[in-house]
């Protein structure tokens, strides 16, 4: 089975990628981050957008309990610049095979194309603000 790991970076996979949406929310992850509870629950909306089975505990091993449920062949998510989920993305790929998509801004019509520079991405959103 294939698994798409999302987090709060990436809440939305790509239309392309098959497999089962799953979202965790874990305390140790986010320990360091003041998020509300608006914050939280927008986070968790999204989730059940996206058809993601939604827990909370350690990631690590809520990953194990559904792999002995559901063999994962693949885990795939988004790389991030953030130390925490580094760090994760390390662990997890000395248990799984695990498939980083590039960083990209979601808020361009092709996502999957990011913006070379900073100007290109406002060029393209400005008009929609209205600035």
């Amino acid at each position: 089975m294939n698994l798409i790991y999302l987090y709060d970076e990436f809440m939305r996979a790509p239309s392309h990628i098959e497999g089962q949406a799953i979202y965790i929310i874990d305390k140790e992850i986010q320990e360091g981050y003041e998020v509300s509870d608006k914050v939280q629950l927008y986070r968790y909306q999204l989730a059940e957008q996206a058809g993601a089975e939604i827990f909370q505990g350690k990631t690590l091993d809520i990953l194990q309990n559904f792999h002995q449920q559901n063999p994962i062949t693949t885990i795939t998510s988004k790389s991030t610049f953030r130390p925490v989920y580094q760090a994760l993305f390390q662990k997890i790929r000395q248990r799984h095979d695990l498939e980083l998509l590039p960083d990209f801004f979601l808020s361009t019509d092709n996502y999957l194309q990011p913006a070379k520079r900073f100007f290109q991405y406002w060029n393209k959103i400005k008009k929609n603000l209205k600035y």
